[in-house]
């Protein structure tokens, strides 16, 4: 019902894969690059090289270029993604294992309680279960069907509410399909990290910061998956849960998205408006009734005005939550900046994840937002009981064909 909502999941989570690439560049290995070697060769002896000697230093950089990253074992956002979802465990010394995320593996690889993981971006994607053919046929179907939306608009053929909601979701799919563009599916076999360090030496040699327990994992002192449903919002809600295991043998999927404010942010908010503003659309369709017609534009003035409270509320309280706004108030004010950020920042730890004002706000918010959905979702198949008469007409597409 609410697709918007899982793309801003797959945004989120392609926002942390190249935090991830950005936090590796310090641990890039020593690159072995065959064509410096024989570029400096090729410098030193010119005047007696060959040309075949020159030929395959030529084809030594071209391949240098081409799969560099994978000689390094470079860090990709492949293998954020990877990372991320839980397909690094790590095995100390006797103890269970247990899944690590980027930040995690960053931490114990910069410590040096594991080795940097030789493996390439090619290797990560062998782990994946996505077919191409799949993914290409999907995208055929669903870019035929915009075709067809776009060629019954030309052809000023009626259009009905089901293909619109339809063109919604497909339009969110294919903006899903390039977010997780690069990452792994349905990944059964976790790669192995050892480490010769014990869980208590890791601990006590990472000092106070290390002294909370823990809810997920033992590392949860470097990240601990938050914000997500299991860790926020079912305490904060006060739900009953069962025991869990700890460690956890795998990373839950309910981890909310933290975009930031970057370029992914203003594009995810610019195409979640645009998402809801496709209902519009529909404004001046024939339904069976002017009630439904009516509702229908309520519903969908509601949707657009839902969205963009939610969006407010979130930015603000995330700018909270990450210190944003911390850190701009200390570029505006630099006299003040070392106390004044340091206050904020324990302020900012012993605030709530959910403040009040968020509840009193956003409930009704979300009540609305659930009910015009419904509406919408409801009304689709309702108004299929009476369409106009060129609705069941087809595009001739011949006309599009010049005539001599």
């Amino acid at each position: 019902m609410a697709p918007e909502f899982v793309l801003a999941f797959a945004t989120g989570q392609k926002v942390e894969a190249k935090k991830s690439v950005e936090q590796f560049k310090d641990l890039e290995l020593p690159r072995e690059n065959t064509s410096r070697t024989a570029d400096s060769e090729f410098s030193r002896h010119s005047s007696i090289q060959s040309v075949r000697e020159k030929f395959l230093a030529l084809v030594t950089r071209i391949d240098d270029k081409l799969h560099g990253d994978e000689k390094a074992h470079r860090w990709t956002i492949r293998h954020g993604f990877y990372a991320n979802m839980g397909g690094f465990v790590l095995q100390p010394r006797e103890s269970a294992a247990f899944p690590i995320n980027g930040k995690q593996l960053h931490w114990l690889i910069k410590r040096g309680y594991v080795e940097y993981p030789k493996m390439t971006a090619k290797e990560v994607w062998d782990k994946s279960k996505a077919d191409g053919f799949q993914k290409s046929l999907t995208c055929l179907q669903t870019g035929w069907f915009i075709i067809q939306i776009v060629g019954r608009a030309i052809q000023k053929l009626p259009i009905t509410t089901l293909e619109i909601t339809t063109l919604s979701f497909v339009l969110c799919t294919l903006v899903m399909f390039a977010q997780w563009a690069n990452k792994p599916l349905d990944v059964e076999s976790p790669t192995v990290l050892t480490s010769s360090n014990s869980i208590a030496e890791i601990l006590i040699e990472a000092g106070n910061v290390a002294s909370q327990p823990y809810k997920q994992t033992p590392l949860d002192f470097i990240d601990n998956q938050t914000p997500s449903w299991l860790t926020e919002v079912q305490p904060h809600l006060r739900f009953r849960t069962g025991p869990r295991m700890r460690p956890l043998p795998r990373f839950t999927n309910d981890r909310f998205p933290v975009i930031g404010a970057g370029p992914d942010a203003v594009f995810l908010f610019l195409f979640t408006m645009a998402y809801c503003g496709l209902h519009f659309v529909a404004w001046d369709f024939d339904f069976p009734t002017s009630v439904e017609r009516y509702l229908w534009r309520v519903a969908s003035i509601a949707i657009a005005a839902c969205a963009f409270i939610f969006w407010v509320c979130e930015t603000y309280q995330d700018g909270h939550r990450l210190g944003r706004w911390e850190r701009w108030y200390a570029k505006l004010f630099h006299d003040e900046r070392n106390g004044r950020i340091d206050t904020m920042e324990k302020s900012r730890r012993n605030r709530r994840f959910i403040p009040v004002w968020e509840v009193i706000v956003m409930t009704p918010v979300t009540v609305v937002y659930t009910l015009a959905r419904t509406y919408i979702v409801v009304e689709v198949f309702l108004s299929q009981r009476s369409l106009p008469i060129g609705a069941f007409n087809t595009v001739q597409w011949s006309e599009f064909v010049p005539h001599f």
